[in-house]
């Protein structure tokens, strides 16, 4: 399960890194909403690799722990707006949320993959 996290958390990392790029170009936001996305990021490649070639566990679950409470934030928020502008709501707005979530959902299965290896490691 650890691997699995890991691999997970290298692929998904570097993808959320070239997403947040591609999503702001041109249009970046105050600076504190988009370097999150670079630390979790960061977070998850290291913590991947870290896993993957010295069997460090720590990183790798920080880094889910990280991402999965920046996407529950998110989802939430952007969620949240919907239900505001109810009908009005735009076909954009819907599918980010919609995106969102499943990236949220990605996160907490990234995290209790890598809480279930370090379980399993020890037991």
């Amino acid at each position: 399960m650890l691997k699995i996290s890991a691999w997970l958390a290298i692929v998904f990392g570097s993808s959320l890194a070239v997403l947040e790029a591609v999503r702001n170009w041109g249009d970046w936001q105050w600076w504190p909403f988009w370097v999150v996305d670079y630390v979790a990021a960061a977070l998850l490649v290291v913590g991947g690799v870290l896993a993957l070639r010295r069997g460090v566990e720590r990183w790798l679950s920080a880094g889910w722990g990280f991402a999965c409470a920046m996407f529950w934030m998110s989802f939430f928020g952007h969620y949240g707006d919907m239900l505001e502008a109810g009908a009005a709501t735009s076909v954009r707005e819907q599918r980010l949320t919609l995106i969102i979530g499943a990236m949220f959902a990605l996160t907490a299965a990234g995290l209790l993959l890598a809480l279930a290896g370090r379980v399993a490691r020890r037991g």
